[in-house]
């Protein structure tokens, strides 16, 4: 607006000043003219009427406008006209010019303005999803690089298997009590689950719980200094309730029942623990929290059991946390009867301080061991078992399973002497691995006897009769009896006859003193001696743990 505004007063001044030069030429040009004519001299009179007209003729004077108001000044009579004419020269060349050369501008719109404005995509389906479909599979890849290089899979984080002998597999510590200042019992739960899906289409084969077939143990890794040592695992568990978090009641310790725990307690196990000062894997594993973890690899097998073919015909009910809950075995005397089976070998356990865990894993273990077992405990005092672990043995010595005696260093009367000891039976049953294994130690009579034995039961089984051995009647079938509690009262009254093979395990110091030192060099059993090698024992029947 105010560029509007002075444009029209630049305006109305030339006109005015146009104006006044015209009437200022008009007069001088009469005033030529009357002088050239040479008029007479006018009277004061006519030159104050002519001035009067002169005045009024420039206040009337109007000119009309030919543009509008905010047209430019016209140019006409201002002597612009001449300054702007063209040349009307002719043209005459040179006959010696310079030539000249210049460079070429620019296309157009392609200067560094231009190509600054942003110019409008044009949009297509493919423009629109083509994008789209790269940010996805560069985000999906950018995914699993991560998961691969940065998110490494742990050892045994896939395993198909709960453990693995050639790996460490990860287990968290659910549980810790202590039974005094130097024993433990721990209890341990798997990191990861992914082993449960192949665990449930084969639960019998999966399971590491058979008492009848093995003693088997786990080792355990120090990973600072990266050594193992082997600890025997035993089918226990803590059960907890809100009483147990608020530290009002002690955890009970129970035993897992294949029937009603899903993945034998979701792969829960307890160890049995000493803490050794000197001892850098005890020390390790005790000094533990609840919730942290521990590396086990396993199974090992420490020792196979005997063949005999009564496993195959009749399992020994398992041993539950009550003896009123355990049903009674009234079939095992109608079977090996009706099969013409001979018994199954007692055997002998020479046990101290945490040696006592493989008897243990057999016995509470499915399956468990179908012959008698004869227990020796030593210890430095009574309470290193602990009450749980005292009670099962308590339990088991009620159902006539085993017989326990106790031996205590504080108690001198009660130490394992020669007297403890009883000379060994002939095996009832032998395989021709096992009458292998013997001849190595018997002389030439006693292996002719074995070869015997062995010829016999080979003819025992030729004569056998399939309908024979249905049981048809209250006779065929034997004594029946409502509990386990029942059962063991008339059995126990039964003599049983000596064990025919011993086990031994403990500290170094204690299986010298039972058993003879093994050869730790060549990593054998070494010769049977101490208290077993004076009542006859040897290497066919004899082994240390």
């Amino acid at each position: 607006m105010l560029s509007l505004r002075q444009h029209r007063l630049q305006a109305g001044l030339i006109s005015r000043s146009l104006v006044r030069s015209r009437l200022l030429i008009s007069s001088r040009f009469n005033s030529s003219k009357s002088d050239s004519n040479q008029s007479p001299p006018e009277d004061d009179k006519s030159k104050e009427i002519s001035k009067k007209n002169d005045a009024e003729s420039v206040q009337s004077f109007k000119f009309k406008q030919t543009t509008s108001k905010s047209a430019p000044a016209p140019l006409e009579n201002t002597g612009i006209e001449q300054l702007m004419k063209k040349d009307n020269k002719p043209y005459i060349p040179k006959l010696k010019y310079q030539r000249l050369s210049h460079e070429f501008s620019e296309l157009p719109n392609s200067d560094k303005y231009t190509n600054m404005i942003k110019k409008p995509k044009t949009i297509t389906r493919w423009t629109r999803y083509i994008p789209k479909l790269l940010t996805g599979i560069v985000l999906i890849w950018c995914g699993y690089t991560y998961y691969v290089w940065m998110n490494d899979v742990e050892e045994g984080e896939e395993s198909t298997e709960l453990l693995n002998p050639d790996e460490f597999h990860k287990f968290i510590i659910t549980h810790k009590e202590k039974i005094d200042n130097d024993h433990y019992l721990i209890e341990l739960v798997p990191k990861y689950h992914h082993w449960q899906y192949s665990f449930m289409n084969n639960p019998d084969i999966k399971s590491l719980w058979n008492g009848s077939e093995k003693l088997w143990s786990v080792e355990i890794k120090q990973p600072d200094i990266n050594v193992v040592r082997s600890y025997t695992p035993l089918p226990l568990y803590f059960m907890k309730s809100e009483y147990t978090k608020n530290n009002l009641k002690k955890p009970l310790l129970k035993i897992i029942h294949p029937e009603t725990e899903d993945y034998d307690k979701e792969g829960t196990m307890c160890i049995y623990v000493k803490r050794y000062e000197n001892g850098e894997v005890s020390r390790y594993i005790t000094d533990k929290k609840i919730g942290d973890e521990l590396e086990l690899r396993g199974p090992k097998i420490e020792f196979k059991l005997p063949y005999h073919p009564l496993k195959n015909l009749h399992k020994r009910p398992i041993f539950r946390d009550l003896p009123s809950k355990i049903e009674p075995d009234n079939m095992i005397e109608t079977i090996k009867r009706i099969n013409n089976l001979p018994d199954v070998d007692n055997l002998v356990f020479y046990a101290a301080g945490t040696g006592i865990a493989p008897i243990l894993q057999l016995l509470l273990s499915r399956n468990p061991y179908l012959g008698h077992v004869d227990i020796h405990y030593s210890a430095r005092s009574k309470g290193e078992l602990g009450e749980g672990l005292q009670r099962f043995l308590f339990f088991l010595d009620k159902l006539d399973r085993i017989n326990i005696t106790y031996h205590f260093d504080d108690e001198s009367k009660s130490i394992l002497s020669l007297k403890d000891i009883t000379s060994p039976s002939k095996p009832n049953y032998i395989t021709p691995l096992a009458l292998e294994k013997k001849s190595k130690y018997l002389n030439d009579e006693e292996i002719k006897e074995l070869q015997e034995k062995l010829q016999q039961q080979k003819n025992d089984n030729m004569k056998w009769d399939i309908p024979d051995k249905l049981i048809q009647s209250a006779e065929d079938r034997g004594e029946y009896f409502e509990t386990a509690l029942d059962q063991a009262i008339k059995t126990s009254k039964i003599p049983k006859k000596p064990a025919s093979l011993a086990i031994v395990c403990g500290p170094e110091g204690y299986i010298d003193y039972v058993a003879g030192p093994k050869d730790l060099v060549r990593n054998e059993q070494g010769k049977i001696g101490g208290l077993l090698g004076e009542k006859n024992w040897d290497n066919s029947n004899v082994y240390k743990l």
